[in-house]
């Protein structure tokens, strides 16, 4: 019994040290990462400094919700997963905003976790990355993700992007028709979650969150990737504060 209780402890102090402080993935539990869609990294020791990101889906959660972040590192073209067994500890602040899974893939959000931002830092070789995840209360809209144009036409002459990336950090990243997904703009913007209104860079409109899947931006003309046609003579210009775009979501990791 004596030594079943010593296990235990032992396993307790390897699993956290300190509130919010994880050191290692329970011993048997597998990562729903590995050899999904991502090889796994070959060797610890090729983690280098700025090359390891972490990715959340969904971007956003709420009060008892689920979080899923994967741990990656890009070397040359192509990203890896990192294994648990690479890292150093994960950090949670603050410490009782959420817990971490035994395969440290998931973090659950505390039901009574207030909402605001939690951050997630892993350290792996001495190295350390963080992501930043808002909570949303649960009575507002949750617009951050990626969206695409619900409707194949443009307004006032201005070419919808297809690809609107809604970022948490404050950023909007734009890819273009016929650019195969890359992004090639970004803009800063401002979300008032209350009164939907949104600003994108010099430009002032509004959001309407259509239930979780479909959101309406009125109000301003979003960047496009080609300039709008001039008028038929006599014709006077669209005014691009007078159109409606309605997008749906396409996903929530980035």
């Amino acid at each position: 019994m004596l030594a079943s209780a010593g296990l235990a402890v032992l396993l307790a102090s390897c699993a956290t040290a300190e509130p919010g402080v994880y050191r290692g993935a329970v011993r048997g539990a597998d990562d729903p990462h590995s050899g999904n869609n991502l090889e796994d990294l070959p060797r610890c020791s090729e983690i280098y400094d700025g090359g390891a990101y972490l990715v959340a889906s969904p971007v956003a959660g709420r009060p008892g919700g689920r979080i899923e972040v994967r741990h990656n590192l890009g070397m040359g073209n192509r990203p890896y997963n990192i294994p648990p067994r690479c890292v150093d500890e994960w950090r949670i602040d603050p410490p009782d905003a959420a817990t971490l899974s035994g395969n440290r893939r998931f973090l659950d959000i505390s039901a009574d976790t207030a909402p605001g931002t939690l951050t997630l830092t892993v350290t792996a070789q001495g190295y350390s990355t963080s992501i930043s995840i808002p909570v949303i209360d649960p009575d507002l809209p949750n617009i951050y993700g990626s969206w695409i144009p619900a409707q194949p036409f443009s307004c006032a002459g201005y070419e919808m992007p297809s690809v609107f990336s809604i970022r948490p950090d404050g950023r909007v990243l734009i890819a273009y028709p016929n650019m195969m997904g890359r992004y090639q703009d970004e803009r800063a913007y401002t979300y008032d979650h209350v009164t939907g209104a949104f600003t994108l860079g010099q430009q002032s409109g509004y959001v309407r969150v259509m239930g979780e899947g479909h959101i309406v931006f009125t109000g301003f003309a979003f960047p496009s990737g080609r300039m709008p046609p001039p008028p038929p003579p006599g014709e006077p210009e669209p005014d691009p504060t007078r159109c409606e775009y309605e997008l749906r979501r396409a996903g929530e990791a980035y």
